[in-house]
């Protein structure tokens, strides 16, 4: 239980509290045991929505007799009259603090001493939800439990801490429900690479970094909510680095981004006031794959739950270059291959034609580590044998015509080759370069191994070259007979003026037929290595229902416009069906003549 005592101004008359007026009545001369209050008013919280472990606040204004001296002292006190079974829990009280929307509000009071005496009550009337203003008193409590609580706040005139029947009193009921807990199926965890924020989209990707000490190689983003999905502070969040790696953690608002601190120890755990928590994963200086597991420890049932983990891959240094060829048939008379189809301006491997576009580039380069992990941040260079087939460039990437570029993975790039330590490559060739010709092109890093500095590690690619303008076009079926409905192989040839292939990413024109199919007609694409197929594992295209013959038909784009032409046919089901029902009953006629025979020999009437 605890008291507030209000010194008396002399002759000061208090109007009620906005719930009716009072009468003014003499003050008394002295304090002691007689009362010098008539009324005294309660009000909760306007939203008056309570949980257990939340602080409940009701303000207090009271009425007194006017008259009196500034000797004469008001004493009051509250105390739980009304608990759940294991709720009661004392009641604290202060005499001067700021108004709150629903408050009792009153006039300025200052509060000094342990027991919270009133040194000064200003002649004003007490009103309600006057914004700046001081309430006269409050009382709160914390609850632990959920269920019905009574405050009574009295005017303890005789200084004992009970009530007695003379003693003015206010009671207020307060309903306490349930906290709304930790959630973890509503808290959320999201992995980002270094530190750029955690996101949806970052946390559906791998993420690696260099294991060079210090290294910040991703930020994980946690966001704890309670039952109800709401934001829930105070709880404890900590994070446990199993294999290389080391953690730091910080409290982060809603809006805010990663924090961008060095890791400095395996665990790490922070009590977030937000609802919002972040941590870096940096390099202890190790290679290997780093698991972060994440923990919430609830502040109201102590439970310590388990929220995810996050792994991260820190490589070493390079140690192998492996070459993936998709495209190694360049264009005679200058060009690009390996970037954006038909373009000479946009290289394919920059990072805003790499997520829009749908090709592939001509060559993938992966780079791992002693340990088979994918290494990135590397500048991989090219060189061309002979210069008068293909380019050299010493240049990574980027806008420049030639190189490659480290690969970006991300929800909208589908096209991706991998991410981190992939490396997406493209060719240029000279303007004087002419079709059928080749050479090899090295793609080179230096070997870190090598304490001279000047080995290089290595992966090479074969191309040759094929002019640009289409001489031929054939088009073929995989069969030249099918049953209704059978899944069909098209393809489509391109021969340059030359003979040679037609260069990769020469435009391959689209395929009509003279009966309907089913499936999808092959539309307008690109050759690769002077073809273009569907395909023969998963289909696309299907032969007509109809039975007999049929054709593939489209327009050479080379400077005859000619018309390519194939030829199939689709076999008849019930006149096969006949053919063997024809063979069945020869078969039943010669069996049935053999059976007379054995009977005649045998004398079988």
């Amino acid at each position: 239980m605890k008291t507030i005592s209000l010194k008396k101004v002399a002759a000061v008359a208090v109007a009620s509290l906005g719930f009716g007026l009072m009468s003014v009545v003499p003050v008394q001369a002295a304090e002691h045991s007689a009362s010098l209050t008539t009324s005294i008013n309660l009000a909760k919280s306007s939203s008056n929505l309570y949980t257990a472990g939340s602080t409940v606040t009701v303000g207090m204004g009271a009425v007194t007799v006017a008259g009196g001296s500034t000797a004469d002292t008001a004493k009051y006190a509250g105390v739980l009259t009304a608990y759940p079974a294991g709720g009661f829990v004392q009641v604290g009280a202060v005499a001067s603090a700021s108004g709150s929307t629903g408050m009792l509000l009153g006039a300025s009071q200052t509060a000094t001493g342990a027991t919270l005496t009133v040194v000064s009550l200003k002649t004003a009337t007490v009103t309600a939800n006057t914004a700046g203003t001081i309430y006269a008193a409050a009382y709160s409590f914390v609850p632990t439990v959920a269920g019905a609580y009574t405050l009574t706040v009295f005017n303890d005139a005789d200084a004992d801490g009970t009530i007695d029947p003379t003693e003015t009193r206010q009671t207020t009921d307060v309903t306490i429900t349930a906290a709304s807990g930790y959630s973890a199926p509503l808290s959320t965890i999201l992995l980002g690479t270094g530190t750029t924020a955690a996101t949806t989209t970052t946390n559906k990707l791998a993420v690696a970094g260099s294991k060079v000490a210090g290294t910040v190689a991703a930020n994980i983003r946690v966001a704890i909510k309670n039952t109800k999905g709401e934001a829930y502070a105070g709880q404890v969040v900590t994070a446990s680095v199993s294999g290389p790696g080391l953690v730091a953690g910080a409290t982060n608002a809603a809006a805010d981004t990663a924090h961008t601190a060095v890791g400095t120890a395996r665990v790490s755990a922070i009590t977030d006031t937000s609802g919002f928590v972040s941590f870096t994963i940096s390099s202890d200086g190790t290679a290997g794959v780093s698991t972060t597991t994440i923990e919430v420890t609830d502040q109201i049932s102590g439970a310590t739950t388990t929220l995810g983990t996050k792994s991260i891959t820190f490589y070493g240094s390079v140690a192998k270059l492996t070459a993936t060829a998709n495209k190694t048939i360049l264009r005679a008379g200058g060009g690009l291959t390996g970037g954006a189809t038909g373009s000479t301006a946009t290289v394919y491997n920059d990072l805003a034609a790499r997520i829009l576009s749908t090709d592939i580039p001509a060559v993938i380069i992966s780079a791992t580590d002693s340990a088979g992990a994918q290494v990135g941040g590397l500048t991989i260079k090219m060189r061309a044998a002979d210069t008068t087939v293909a380019n050299s460039t010493s240049s990574a990437g980027g806008d420049d015509v030639a190189g490659c570029l480290e690969d970006v993975k991300n929800s909208t790039n589908v096209y991706s080759s991998g991410g981190t330590g992939f490396y997406n490559c493209a060719f240029t060739t000279p303007t004087t370069a002419v079709t059928g010709k080749s050479t090899k092109v090295t793609f080179y890093v230096l070997d870190p191994a090598d304490p001279l500095g000047v080995a290089e590690l290595t992966a090479v690619v074969d191309v040759t070259t094929g002019g640009t303008t289409p001489g031929t076009e054939t088009i073929s079926f995989d069969k030249t007979s099918y049953a209704p409905g059978e899944a069909m192989v098209i393809t489509l040839t391109c021969k340059d003026t030359s003979g040679n292939a037609c260069a990769d990413e020469v435009a391959s024109p689209a395929v009509t037929f003279t009966k309907a199919i089913g499936g999808t007609a092959p539309a307008a694409s690109t050759y690769t290595a002077g073809k273009k197929a569907t395909s023969s594992t998963t289909p696309t295209v299907f032969a007509p229902a109809v039975a007999g013959a049929f054709s593939a038909n489209a327009t050479s784009s080379n400077a005859a416009k000619s018309a390519i032409t194939a030829s199939s046919s689709v076999t008849d089901g019930n006149a096969a069906l006949l053919t063997q029902i024809d063979a069945l009953n020869a078969k039943v006629v010669a069996l049935n003549a053999l059976i007379a025979k054995i009977m005649k020999k045998l004398g079988v009437k």
